[in-house]
Protein backbone atom coordinates (compact mmCIF):
# COMPACT_ATOMS: atom_id res chain seq x y z
CA UNK A 1 0.00 0.00 0.00
CA UNK A 2 2.80 2.38 0.90
CA UNK A 3 4.59 1.82 -2.39
CA UNK A 4 1.35 2.37 -4.33
CA UNK A 5 0.88 5.74 -2.65
CA UNK A 6 4.51 6.65 -3.35
CA UNK A 7 4.13 5.69 -7.00
CA UNK A 8 0.91 7.68 -7.34
CA UNK A 9 2.58 10.73 -5.80
CA UNK A 10 5.67 10.27 -7.99
CA UNK A 11 3.69 10.00 -11.24
CA UNK A 12 1.53 13.01 -10.37
CA UNK A 13 4.69 14.97 -9.62
CA UNK A 14 6.34 13.84 -12.87
CA UNK A 15 3.31 14.89 -14.94
CA UNK A 16 3.06 18.22 -13.16
CA UNK A 17 6.80 18.97 -13.26
CA UNK A 18 7.39 17.69 -16.79
CA UNK A 19 4.21 18.19 -18.80
CA UNK A 20 4.13 17.02 -22.39
CA UNK A 21 5.29 14.10 -24.48
CA UNK A 22 8.37 15.39 -26.29
CA UNK A 23 11.39 13.08 -26.39
CA UNK A 24 13.29 15.24 -23.91
CA UNK A 25 10.40 15.20 -21.42
CA UNK A 26 9.94 11.44 -21.77
CA UNK A 27 13.66 10.81 -21.19
CA UNK A 28 13.60 12.97 -18.06
CA UNK A 29 10.60 11.08 -16.72
CA UNK A 30 12.22 7.72 -17.54
CA UNK A 31 15.49 8.61 -15.83
CA UNK A 32 13.76 9.86 -12.69
CA UNK A 33 11.39 6.90 -12.58
CA UNK A 34 13.98 4.21 -13.23
CA UNK A 35 16.91 5.62 -11.27
CA UNK A 36 15.13 7.25 -8.31
CA UNK A 37 11.90 5.31 -7.72
CA UNK A 38 13.02 1.82 -8.76
CA UNK A 39 16.02 1.45 -6.38
CA UNK A 40 13.78 2.58 -3.51
CA UNK A 41 11.04 0.09 -4.46
CA UNK A 42 13.47 -2.82 -4.90
CA UNK A 43 15.01 -2.08 -1.50
CA UNK A 44 11.57 -2.04 0.12
CA UNK A 45 10.65 -5.29 -1.65
CA UNK A 46 13.73 -7.33 -0.75
CA UNK A 47 14.11 -5.98 2.80
CA UNK A 48 10.38 -6.32 3.46
CA UNK A 49 10.27 -9.90 2.19
CA UNK A 50 13.33 -10.79 4.26
CA UNK A 51 11.69 -9.36 7.37
CA UNK A 52 8.48 -11.31 6.71
CA UNK A 53 10.49 -14.49 6.09
CA UNK A 54 12.37 -14.00 9.37
CA UNK A 55 15.83 -13.82 7.81
CA UNK A 56 18.77 -13.01 10.07
CA UNK A 57 20.39 -10.70 7.52
CA UNK A 58 17.54 -8.72 5.96
CA UNK A 59 19.86 -7.11 3.41
CA UNK A 60 21.60 -10.29 2.18
CA UNK A 61 19.16 -10.99 -0.64
CA UNK A 62 19.07 -7.30 -1.57
CA UNK A 63 22.86 -7.25 -1.89
CA UNK A 64 22.88 -10.43 -3.99
CA UNK A 65 19.90 -9.74 -6.24
CA UNK A 66 19.61 -5.95 -6.53
CA UNK A 67 21.74 -5.52 -9.66
CA UNK A 68 20.25 -8.41 -11.68
CA UNK A 69 16.75 -7.32 -10.65
CA UNK A 70 17.47 -3.71 -11.56
CA UNK A 71 18.75 -4.76 -15.00
CA UNK A 72 15.59 -6.81 -15.60
CA UNK A 73 13.56 -3.87 -14.37
CA UNK A 74 15.20 -1.63 -16.96
CA UNK A 75 14.55 -4.19 -19.70
CA UNK A 76 10.87 -4.42 -18.75
CA UNK A 77 9.97 -0.95 -17.49
CA UNK A 78 11.84 1.38 -19.84
CA UNK A 79 9.84 0.31 -22.93
CA UNK A 80 6.64 0.07 -20.87
CA UNK A 81 7.16 3.60 -19.56
CA UNK A 82 7.99 5.01 -23.00
CA UNK A 83 4.55 3.82 -24.08
CA UNK A 84 3.01 5.11 -20.86
CA UNK A 85 4.46 8.60 -21.08
CA UNK A 86 4.09 8.99 -24.83
CA UNK A 87 0.87 7.23 -25.82
CA UNK A 88 -1.31 6.49 -22.81
CA UNK A 89 -3.71 9.25 -21.80
CA UNK A 90 -3.37 10.19 -18.11
CA UNK A 91 -6.89 8.94 -17.36
CA UNK A 92 -5.92 5.44 -18.59
CA UNK A 93 -2.54 5.23 -16.87
CA UNK A 94 -3.90 3.49 -13.79
CA UNK A 95 -5.25 0.63 -15.92
CA UNK A 96 -2.12 0.45 -18.08
CA UNK A 97 0.22 0.54 -15.09
CA UNK A 98 -1.94 -2.04 -13.29
CA UNK A 99 -1.53 -4.50 -16.16
CA UNK A 100 2.21 -3.79 -16.41
CA UNK A 101 2.50 -4.08 -12.63
CA UNK A 102 0.80 -7.48 -12.67
CA UNK A 103 3.27 -8.74 -15.24
CA UNK A 104 6.23 -7.21 -13.36
CA UNK A 105 5.16 -8.70 -10.01
CA UNK A 106 5.24 -12.15 -11.57
CA UNK A 107 8.73 -11.48 -12.96
CA UNK A 108 9.80 -10.16 -9.55
CA UNK A 109 8.44 -13.26 -7.79
CA UNK A 110 10.36 -15.47 -10.22
CA UNK A 111 13.56 -13.51 -9.51
CA UNK A 112 12.89 -13.68 -5.76
CA UNK A 113 12.60 -17.46 -5.86
CA UNK A 114 15.92 -17.92 -7.66
CA UNK A 115 18.64 -19.36 -5.43
CA UNK A 116 21.26 -17.05 -4.04
CA UNK A 117 24.75 -17.75 -5.37
CA UNK A 118 26.77 -19.73 -2.87
CA UNK A 119 29.67 -17.88 -1.35
CA UNK A 120 31.72 -20.97 -0.52
CA UNK A 121 32.83 -23.64 -2.95
CA UNK A 122 32.71 -27.29 -2.02
CA UNK A 123 36.00 -29.10 -2.15
CA UNK A 124 36.15 -32.08 -4.55
CA UNK A 125 35.94 -34.49 -1.60
CA UNK A 126 32.77 -32.76 -0.33
CA UNK A 127 31.08 -32.46 -3.74
CA UNK A 128 28.76 -35.43 -4.09
CA UNK A 129 26.18 -33.81 -6.36
CA UNK A 130 27.68 -35.05 -9.62
CA UNK A 131 28.73 -38.55 -8.52
CA UNK A 132 26.86 -41.45 -10.00
CA UNK A 133 25.44 -43.87 -7.48
CA UNK A 134 26.16 -47.51 -8.28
Amino acid sequence: MSTTCNMHIMYKWLDRTFPGTTKTIIVRKLVLDQFILTPYLLTIFYAGMSIMEGCDDILLELREKFLPTFVRSCIFWLPAQVLNFSLVAPRFRVIYMGVCGLIWVNILCWIKRQSLPTTTKATPAEDTTNKVQT
